[in-house]
Parts: structure tokens; sequence; C-alpha cells
């Protein structure tokens, strides 16, 4: 507690402890919808980088067994 006993507890001190409990609440929820939003943002941008990411392998893949196939005398 910040200065104030429990034995000197006034209901003037406890009304000032509950202002001070629900603006330290209220903070916390604007920061933490502030995170959820972050949160769905980079899980956005990390599924486009995954994606092509999948996209730069198949094209690669895709290259690679065609100079195989070149080489191969396949086609």
């Amino acid at each position: 507690m910040v200065g104030v006993s429990m034995a000197n507890a006034t209901v003037a001190t406890n009304r000032e402890r509950i202002v001070r409990v629900e603006d330290d609440v209220t903070a916390l929820d604007t920061r933490v919808s502030a995170l959820e939003v972050m949160h769905i943002e980079h899980m956005a941008k990390l599924d486009v980088l995954l994606k092509i990411g999948r996209t730069i392998l198949a094209i690669a893949g895709a290259t690679l067994g065609l100079e195989i196939g070149i080489e191969g005398g396949i086609v």
C-alpha cells in the first residue's frame, strides 16, 4: 500500500484506492486490446511470408526439376 496502513483506512482513502485501481485496470485493458490487435496483424504478416516462402520453394523445385530433366536428356 502506498502510504496508507489498513488500520487507518477511511472511506475516503478506500475510495481513492478504488479509483486508482479502476484507472489501472482501464489502462491495462487498453494495453491488452492494443497487443491483441498487434498480434493479429503480425500473424497475418507471418501467414503472408509463409505463403511467399512456399511459392518460392515451389518455383525453385519446378526449376530444378526442369533443369534435371533437360540435363538428363528426358526433355
